[in-house]
């Protein structure tokens, strides 16, 4: 026979008739197929699904960022003269023409630029009383309205035939008499008690020498008092209260219309005015790769051009921080979800040949290859697999169109689907055909013994190797992409890796454990005990069941773990960056001062008020170069909030109020400052206020400075570490008696159970108005801890517990219903001696023990102990927001959810292999024997 022929002969012999098999049992089969389906089609939708969705959420979560910023992520364009004295040079052009630049440049991504022209504040004289003003114009080039809409009196106007600017007021007579028109919010006016009665009022600096006259036209409310073009100037709204030792109460903004502002600069002076151009980018629809390309085009365009400032850049890299950490914990979790499912498939497959072992035997019997038998279940497989993936890949689309992922697990469950029922197919009609020849020479059985030990030993070798790889590679790399977005697989399948070690350590040690089990056994009365290890025995070997349920339980507690550690971090975070109940960052003497701590003090429920300050760049040392943030405390009073807040004591910072030897000021000094400044002893010397003075230093801190009330958004686990090369602490009546000066107050923390009401009584107003930021712990927490990213990894973590607990009980329903024809045997002949229910049961549960314990054991041993082990590469912080770095919260919840789902998993499996024995009929047995 040529080779053509014989070729074609070997494709009819092994093709031949597949399509009328398969169908065929197929439809004998057609439950289980349909489950099997049902399981493949959820499978694949989840590892399709699950990648998209984290992009979009990260498309959410960029945006929440940028929003969350503020005026940090904003685009400022600098004023650029003509270098060679050409072109425009006067502020009110530079300014609109920065605005155009900026139109120009990122008009398609940013909202239309604000300019704003403003002067310095300076003491104002009108028959009222004295006030301090400015005079402010803002704007939205191109609009078709003005941002104010004037009530009492006129709009100011340009006034003309006046002189282009005022002369050097350096003289005790008056400058020329300029003019310029503006007008008053009718908040401010109110306040002032101003009221246009009389027609326009004159407002003259009560300087000597100063320009002549500022005129109020008009009193006008703004078209939209939330408008972002009044952040920079919120004394255009209303009056504002002065800093103490100020020479007047009340300070305002002049609101300057366009048509003035020439007045206006020619009153000041072009070099008095200060003009800026800022842009808010535009988030609507933003998505991470524009967020990319954005930032892309600002650092280029700043390069190129110098003239453009912007924190955006900082603040897309501290979201890429987070999204990287978010994107690696779920693909650790899916990873272990997908994994669990394609063994669930697995033993669905083993389920289905199975019930087909005889088939495969006559088939076998009459000369059918292993070759054919694989085919056929490949013509029963792939159209399913196909069918799934098509209804998964369109379900997906659908409900996520605009969205990339992944689709590296898709087809990796995918093909586990369609090859499963090939392979075991094909290793049962070859078992059905060779049988259990066993060679009858002793030395032949142990050779062959040997080889199957050494290749046993070899696939659990490799799997050893690559978890102890995986675990090295994320203890040495972390999870977290250093450069690229994208996930090294090994590193993310560490938890599967770790627990297939788990469960190859189970199966080799189960045997021990039975064996002495059995001795127990064999000592007590009855049937129950001996029969339950006896069932047990045949399961000690099982590997892919037990691989099913480790996988399954490790990643349950890696996923309760997680959820804890990152809830847990979340309340520290907040305890540590708020650092007590309720805490206000600001211009405190601004908004009251003395009178509003007092207040505060005496309100009920207050226990402890602890006020502070900072100042960075301070000289530490002599000829060191180094510099240091100096933070002003009330010691003791600090160290009561934190007392009463749970956080950790600080070690000498009460004692910083006891005064050191004489021209001294007691310190705690931060990090390793001291090393670096290289010196002995325990004074040192740093530049304070407007002196310089001697510490007596006391000891080290690891208190951390801050530059304000933390931030909600990414930047909270980045932006508030150690400024400058450290941080010193000093309390703040010390440091007042020895230089004989006071600082400023710019943070209060407030400690009792009646602080936050008594911060709420305040009625403080918002930054814009008041100039103070008031946080609560709780708030900060609720809003951090529901923001897009954590609550994202949050919800799916939790889900995923859900899942692999559900997959865990489906196992276990399979194991049982795999072996129920063989326990079957067993018990059926049993019966016949007089078996009851209950021993039949137990029969059960102990086949089902090492599989059950052994899996519990290697799952809560992987999915306690990996956290523990690569905690620190996990990148939690990120989503934590600790400013030290994130401990790993070890929480007895997630074994209880792994240990609940295997007790169900067991009630339910006993109540399937009740069912499955239900309709046995013991005259059948009688009769027939053996089933």
């Amino acid at each position: 026979m040529s080779t053509t022929a014989a070729t074609r002969a070997l494709a009819r012999a092994t093709t031949g008739d597949a399509l009328l098999v398969a169908r065929r049992r197929a439809a004998q089969d057609k439950g289980l197929l349909i489950g099997s389906a049902v399981l493949l089609l959820a499978s694949l939708i989840l590892t399709s699904a699950v990648p998209r969705l984290l992009e979009r959420t990260a498309d959410r979560a960029v945006q929440e960022s940028i929003l969350a910023a503020g005026d940090d992520a904003d685009l400022l364009a600098r004023a650029m003269p003509d270098p060679y004295g050409e072109g425009p040079r006067d502020p009110v052009t530079l300014s609109y023409e920065s605005a155009g630049w900026l139109r120009y440049q990122f008009g398609d991504v940013t909202h239309p630029p604000v300019v704003t022209i403003s002067s310095a504040y300076t003491v104002m004289r009108t028959p009222e009383g004295a006030f301090a003003a400015d005079l402010v114009h803002v704007a939205t080039p191109g609009a078709d309205t003005e941002p104010v809409r004037w009530v009492v009196g006129t709009a100011p106007a340009d006034l003309p035939d006046q002189p282009d600017e005022a002369e050097d007021p350096s003289g005790a007579e008056a400058a020329n008499p300029l003019t310029v028109q503006v007008g008053l919010s009718t908040a401010a006016a109110a306040a002032l008690g101003i009221t246009l009665a009389d027609g326009p009022m004159t407002m003259r600096r009560d300087e000597p020498g100063g320009y002549d006259h500022v005129v109020v036209t008009g009193l006008y409310e703004p078209v939209d008092p939330t408008s972002p073009i009044w952040e920079d100037h919120p004394g255009l709204l209303g009056a504002l209260t002065s800093a103490p030792g100020a020479p007047v109460e009340m300070r305002v903004s002049a609101y300057v219309p366009f048509a003035a502002v020439p007045d206006m600069v020619g009153v000041v002076g072009e070099r008095a005015v200060r003009s800026s151009a800022r842009s808010a980018v535009r988030t609507d629809g933003m998505t991470v790769s524009d967020a990319h390309a954005l930032v892309t085009d600002v650092m280029r365009t700043s390069a190129t051009t110098g003239r453009l400032q912007t924190g955006l850049p900082g603040v897309v890299e501290a979201f890429d921080a987070g999204m990287a950490a978010a994107r690696a914990l779920v693909s650790l979790v899916l990873a272990g979800v997908a994994t669990t499912a394609a063994l669930c498939l697995v033993l669905t497959a083993s389920l289905l040949t199975e019930r087909r072992r005889t088939y495969f035997a006559a088939e076998r019997a009459r000369g059918a290859s292993i070759a054919s038998v694989a085919f056929r279940a490949l013509v029963e497989s792939v159209p399913v697999v196909l069918l799934a993936a098509v209804l998964a890949t369109g379900a997906v689309l659908l409900w996520l169109p605009d969205q990339r992922g992944s689709a590296l697990l898709t087809v990796a469950v995918a093909l586990v689907a369609a090859g499963a029922p090939a392979v075991l197919a094909a290793r049962t009609a070859a078992q059905a055909a060779n049988g259990r020849r066993v060679p009858a020479d002793r030395r032949d059985r142990a050779a062959q013994q040997a080889r199957r030990g050494a290749r046993r030993l070899v696939v659990e070798g490799v799997v050893v190797t690559l978890a102890v790889a995986a675990l090295i590679a994320v203890t040495g790399r972390g999870v977290v992409p250093l450069e690229s977005g994208e996930i090294d697989p090994l590193l993310a399948a560490a938890p599967v890796l770790l627990a297939s070690a788990a469960a190859l350590v189970v199966v080799r040690v189960s045997p021990a454990v039975v064996r002495a089990a059995a001795r127990w056994a064999g000592r007590s009365r009855g049937l129950a005990a001996p029969l339950a290890v006896a069932r047990a025995h045949g399961a000690t070997s099982a590997v892919v069941p037990l691989l099913t349920v480790t996988v399954a339980v490790a990643l349950v507690v890696l996923s309760g773990t997680v959820v804890q550690t990152v809830r847990t971090g979340q309340q520290l975070a907040a305890d540590e960056l708020v650092g007590a109940p309720v805490r206000i960052d600001g211009a405190i003497a601004a908004a009251g001062g003395a009178e509003l701590l007092d207040r505060l003090r005496g309100a009920p429920g207050v226990t402890t008020v602890a006020t502070g300050s900072q100042v960075g760049k301070r000289a530490f040392g002599e000829r060191t170069g180094l510099k240091a943030t100096l933070v002003v405390v009330d010691a003791a009073e600090l160290d009561a909030v934190r007392r009463a807040q749970g956080l950790p004591e600080v070690a000498g910072l009460a004692a910083l109020a006891e005064p050191g030897p004489a021209g001294t000021v007691p310190a705690l000094v931060g990090g390793d400052l001291l090393a670096k400044a290289g010196t002995e002893g325990t004074e040192q010397v740093m530049t304070a206020l407007n002196a310089t003075i001697r510490l007596d230093v006391r000891g080290a801190t690891d208190l951390t400075a801050d530059a304000g009330a933390p931030p909600l958004d990414t930047r909270a686990a980045v932006r508030f570490g150690r400024p400058d090369d450290g941080i010193v602490v000093v309390d703040r009546q010390v440091l007042a008696d020895v230089t004989a000066q006071e600082a400023s107050v710019d943070r209060v923390w407030l400690a009792g159970p009646g602080a936050v009401a008594a911060v709420a009584a305040e009625k403080i107003a918002p930054p814009a108005t008041s100039g103070l930021v008031v946080t609560t712990r709780d708030g900060w927490y609720q809003a951090w801890s529901q923001s897009t990213l954590p609550s994202a990894l949050t919800a799916t973590f939790l889900a995923a517990t859900g899942l692999l607990a559900a997959l865990a009980v489906l196992a276990l329903v399979l194991v049982v219903v795999a072996t129920a024809r063989e326990r079957g045997r067993t018990l059926s002949a049993l019966r016949t001696l007089g078996l009851d229910g209950r021993t039949a049961r137990w029969a059960t549960l102990g086949e089902l023990a090492p599989l059950v314990l052994g899996g519990l054991l290697g799952g809560c041993v992987i999915g306690l102990g990996l956290p523990a082990l690569i905690g620190g590469s996990l990148g939690l912080r990120r989503l934590t927001g600790e400013p030290r770095g994130t401990t790993i919260d070890v929480t007895w919840w997630p074994v209880s959810v792994a240990v609940a789902a295997l007790l169900v998993a067991l009630v339910v499996a006993v109540a399937v292999e009740r069912a499955v024995r239900r309709r046995d009929r013991l005259g059948e047995v009688l009769r027939v024997g053996e089933r």
